[in-house]
């Protein structure tokens, strides 16, 4: 039998799957226990700083690639999809504008006729 689960069938109680109160001392994480989710050596901190390695670029690789292609989707088929709502906003906005002028032009005629007068 495995050392570290000797330890753990020891130190852990079956029914509720937490420590016995005789390891208050020791924290709830055990190195090999059921509710951390890790291994004893996962739990090792590296008190070296290492630098970024050929393997750490590899691996971001993928993720990298997924926000390139997003933001190139975003920059190019987006717009395009939206580009006749866009068309008709700025149809509409200049409709509006004809016809503010329209209205703009009714009100100064009737004020140069009284003037005239």
């Amino acid at each position: 039998m495995d050392p570290v689960s000797v330890v753990i069938g020891e130190n852990m109680n079956r029914k509720s799957r937490l420590p016995n109160s005789d390891d208050e001392g020791q924290g709830a994480l055990d190195v090999g226990s059921v509710l951390s989710g890790g291994s004893g050596r996962s739990k090792v901190t590296i008190k070296e700083d290492r630098g970024i390695t050929c393997k750490d670029i590899r691996a971001i690789m993928p993720t990298v690639l997924i926000l390139l292609l997003t933001i190139f989707i975003m920059v190019t088929v987006i717009p395009y999809a939206f580009s006749s709502v866009i068309k008709q906003l700025q149809a509409v906005s200049e409709l509006e504008a004809q016809q503010e002028a329209v209205s703009a032009g009714q009100d100064a005629e009737p004020n140069q006729t009284q003037s005239s007068q």
